[in-house]
């Protein structure tokens, strides 16, 4: 049995000096509080909780925070494009032939990843957010550790990781994320289907593109229209700026998107001048 006056938990060493002077002790006494008669386990995830507190206040990615709001708005858009990418990689793996054994080789690297960013995908339509966090660092965690593993996962699931804790998704922002998986998957199936290569073929910007600039220009509309704005355009980066490697291209590619986010700010100035 743990004493009444336990030791202050390790973790409270993580906090902002600032913040440890002033809420130090509340914290610790909490913190007794909770491990009073608890097993070594529970201790455990009491610790872990504090230096996950502790974290997000040095990150700023709490849900009080600018960027804790932001990621809260981008988790959708990141995790559609993720299920997006998990789905083509598996389906073009199940029907990969002889002659790409090489790829089909790569791809199983992803395996793990993909089936832990659906784990991730279901349970966000269920609404379990902690768990999605949950999935979306074991899957970043495998992508990190295995090689071959597509690069577009590790900030896809690294949005995730940072979800705020207790905080769930706009509906509006989970509606639209369903609209952009089906942008970026859709498209794709025939070639996944004939076993074409998923490098040539998947995320086509001529599909996804105007999907893109719709979400947008829908985004911007909206009051707080910048910070879902550019949750989509995060999401997309890895397709998107696919074609910016060149000052043309990077034109090409974001020309459209700044002109898309002034048409939609342009209207939301109307509707508030139409309501003043």
């Amino acid at each position: 049995m743990t004493p009444p006056h336990a030791a202050a938990p390790r973790a409270l060493s993580l906090y902002p000096r600032r913040y440890r002077e002033t809420y130090g002790t509340e914290i610790h006494e909490m913190y007794q509080d909770a491990v009073r008669g608890a097993g070594r386990w529970a201790r455990c995830r009491e610790e872990l909780d504090i230096a996950a507190h502790a974290l997000r206040l040095r990150t700023c990615t709490g849900p009080g925070h600018l960027l804790g709001r932001f990621v809260l708005a981008a988790a959708p858009y990141a995790l559609a494009a993720a299920a997006a990418l998990a789905i083509a990689h598996l389906l073009f793996l199940a029907v990969a032939t002889v002659e790409v054994s090489d790829a089909s080789l790569v791809l199983r690297a992803d395996t793990p990843t993909c089936l832990l960013t659906l784990a991730a995908a279901a349970l966000a339509v269920l609404g379990r957010w902690p768990a999605v966090r949950a999935c979306a660092a074991l899957g970043l965690l495998a992508a990190a550790a295995l090689p071959g593993t597509d690069a577009r996962f590790l900030p896809l699931l690294a949005v995730l990781v940072l979800l705020p804790p207790g905080g769930t998704p706009a509906r509006t922002d989970r509606r639209l994320a369903v609209v952009l998986a089906l942008a970026l998957g859709l498209p794709w199936l025939p070639l996944a289907t004939a076993g074409a290569a998923v490098a040539a073929g998947y995320g086509m910007l001529g599909a996804l593109a105007p999907t893109v600039v719709v979400l947008v220009i829908r985004s911007a509309a909206q009051d707080g229209g910048a910070r879902h704005a550019l949750a989509i355009l995060l999401a997309t980066a890895p397709w998107t700026l696919a074609t910016a490697t060149t000052p043309v291209g990077a034109a090409v590619a974001l020309v459209p998107l700044v002109l898309a986010y002034g048409l939609g700010a342009t209207v939301r100035a109307g509707r508030r001048r139409v309501r003043a």
